[in-house]
């Protein structure tokens, strides 16, 4: 399904501050990309990407270079007389979080360098930040929360405690209770290209007054009703055998169709359900996971032993938010592996820093990060296992090759065979069964939130728009950043979209979505962001052409980490609940010198695995 092109929308009051805010500083975001270090940002004097907006996380120049590796271009790079002891490539939280269980664990002397292909550290811990009269706004562009860190394997619990992060922070610092004291919560817009006409509908979709509201038919009202209600098993008359095959061979949708004797007009408004979660469809997501997810539908089954995770949802409190997502975690390691980028070291006082960049990579520095450098080429010299590794980056255009004693690869694994000409053909084969769900965090500037205070709902849920979501940043203060204290004050409104091709096998959905995303520009974001918020808040009042302040379009092409079955093309979605082989074990293994962590090395896109996963490399290290 191609992005839904909006209707002309008046652009007569649109600021120069709002073009900036959209196409132009997207063109600076390529300049950027290239390397161009004299780049001056968007509210800060000084390079400075967190306040860059336009089209951000795979911003323009950050992808080029790998595309051109994956279509067999060849760099020579000039020999780089630095001399490192670990090269880790890939400043996500897995890159950082290797760097410093290294410096921690095997050796506090150690030079390291980390080169990453974007113009920020983070990787999709994104930090957005926007400044309206002198105040600056927070808000996450990629992993936006610690979802239960009292479960986190050991290796990451030590390490965010070491950090400073502590489990009640959370309880601490919310003010979801100012949503609740206002009235607000949880509804539904409902698009008229989809529905018949545009309605908000306030409260869960089981109870009367908000069925009674919605613009669909009598026989689409009582499915709802019936699905949200859940109270019916539809596998009661199967055994326990023949109800696990059911889930576990037919998607969500088809379930609800085949067993729950779902209508069209029910399905399109569970269509999008999963694809917050797990970055697929109703029509693709397997209904054991939506059953395992929570989602209404299944009654009562019982399955007997479970055999899939049980995660069912988490409350509140086993959740730690800040106002920049999981960016704050990244911002904490880089404290500790360049401490001269701030002097702030606690929680409170690194969510309100502004970090020097200029120091990041600076000779006398014992880790170095250097941005906007795509590697495209790591190889034990003269093919020896056991010599030095050298990695050839290129950045301003230009090739550059550095040795170090190991290095570690913290990036997509599905790219490490077209530079790692190490690899053995069996190793290549497994790495390549990573597939990554393509994802798209929007953040926009509000100048004040008084319509959606009016609508009564936080957060809409939007089952037909090109947005599934919009919902108000994580209303959470920390030191000196308070969040909105009324309506009147500017708040960030953060909306999702996913794209996708239903219809399809998942594994293809996420290609194909990903080939469209590159090709969707800035502006059909804005326009879409511009005419969905006037739908949905405009009869509360909302201009969208006076109201919006800023736009920052977070594109991730290469977003959630999954594995695939190499044959059938099957999605691990619970890794650790696998049945068979697991490639993306089998492929993680050292090659020599060479040690390889991140997401796609648990298939798990969550922080933890991406700590873990580093934590793993570098032990692996010390073993040999």
């Amino acid at each position: 399904m191609s992005p839904k092109q909006p209707k002309s929308h008046k652009r007569n009051g649109i600021s120069r501050r709002d073009f900036l805010n959209g196409v132009s500083i997207a063109i600076g975001g390529s300049m950027l990309g290239m390397g161009r270090s004299d780049l001056t940002y968007a509210g800060a004097g000084a390079y400075y990407p967190p306040a860059l907006t336009g089209m951000r996380g795979s911003h323009p120049g950050s992808f080029e270079v790998a595309h051109g590796v994956v279509k067999g271009k060849h760099w020579e790079g000039g020999r780089s007389d630095e001399q490192f002891d670990l090269i880790i490539v890939g400043a996500g939280i897995s890159g950082l979080s290797a760097a410093y269980f290294y410096r921690r664990d095997v050796d506090p002397d150690a030079r390291i360098l980390i080169l990453d292909n974007h113009d920020d550290f983070g990787g999709h811990a994104k930090r957005n930040e926007f400044s309206l009269d002198g105040e600056t706004l927070i808000g996450f562009g990629g992993t936006m929360l610690v979802e239960s860190p009292r479960g986190y394997p050991q290796v990451a619990r030590d390490l965010i405690q070491e950090l400073g992060v502590t489990y009640d922070t959370d309880e601490a610092f919310n003010h979801f209770d100012r949503f609740r004291e206002m009235g607000l919560t949880s509804g539904y817009f409902l698009d008229k290209e989809t529905f018949g006409a545009d309605r908000v509908i306030v409260d869960d979709l089981s109870v009367p007054e908000a069925l009674a509201a919605m613009p669909l038919s009598d026989r689409a009202k009582a499915d709802i009703r019936r699905l949200f209600a859940d109270k019916i098993t539809y596998l009661d008359s199967q055994t326990t055998a023949e109800r696990k095959w059911i889930l576990e061979t037919l998607s969500y949708r088809d379930y609800l169709k085949q067993y729950a004797g779902m209508g069209e007009e029910a399905l399109a408004i569970i269509q999008k359900r999963p694809e917050g979660v797990w970055a697929i469809g109703a029509d693709a997501c397997p209904a054991w996971l939506a059953w395992d997810s929570g989602y209404p539908g299944f009654g009562d089954i019982d399955l007997g032993e479970l055999t899939i995770a049980g995660t069912g949802g988490h409350s509140d409190s086993d959740r730690v938010r800040f106002p920049d997502g999981n960016a704050t975690i990244a911002r904490l390691l880089v404290t500790r592996l360049v401490p001269e980028t701030t002097p702030a070291r606690s929680v409170d006082d690194v969510v309100t820093a502004v970090f020097d960049y200029s120091v990041l990579d600076q000779p006398a520095n014992p880790t170095c990060i250097r941005l906007n450098s795509t590697v495209v080429r790591t190889a034990h010299r003269g093919g020896d296992l056991n010599a030095p590794v050298d990695v050839t980056y290129v950045k301003n255009g230009k090739a550059t090759t550095v040795a170090a004693t190991k290095v570690i690869w913290a990036g997509y694994h599905a790219m490490l065979p077209y530079v790692c000409p190490d690899l053995t053909p069996q190793q290549t084969a497994l790495l390549s069964t990573s597939v990554r769900a393509p994802l798209v965090y929007v953040s926009v500037l509000l100048k004040n939130w008084r319509a959606i205070a009016e609508s009564q709902a936080w957060r809409l849920n939007c089952p037909g728009s090109f947005f599934q979501y919009a919902m108000l940043t994580h209303p959470v203060s920390y030191g000196d950043y308070r969040y909105a204290q009324t309506p009147d004050d500017p708040v960030i409104l953060h909306m999702q979209h996913i794209p996708l091709a239903p219809g399809e096998p998942a594994a293809d959905q996420f290609r194909i979505g990903r080939a469209r995303l590159l090709e969707t520009p800035f502006s059909t974001f804005e326009d879409n962001i511009r005419e969905q918020c006037g739908r949905m808040y405009g009869p509360a009042g909302f201009d969208p052409d006076r109201d919006i302040g800023g736009i920052t379009v977070n594109r991730w092409s290469h977003g959630y980490a999954y594995s695939t079955h190499p044959e059938t093309g099957e999605v691990a979605w619970y890794p650790e609940h696998w049945e068979g082989g697991k490639p993306w074990v089998e492929g993680r293994g050292s090659i020599g010198n060479i040690a390889i962590a991140g997401t796609d090395a648990a298939s798990n896109a969550m922080t933890e695995a991406a700590i873990e996963q580093a934590h793993r490399a570098v032990s692996g290290m010390t073993e040999r």
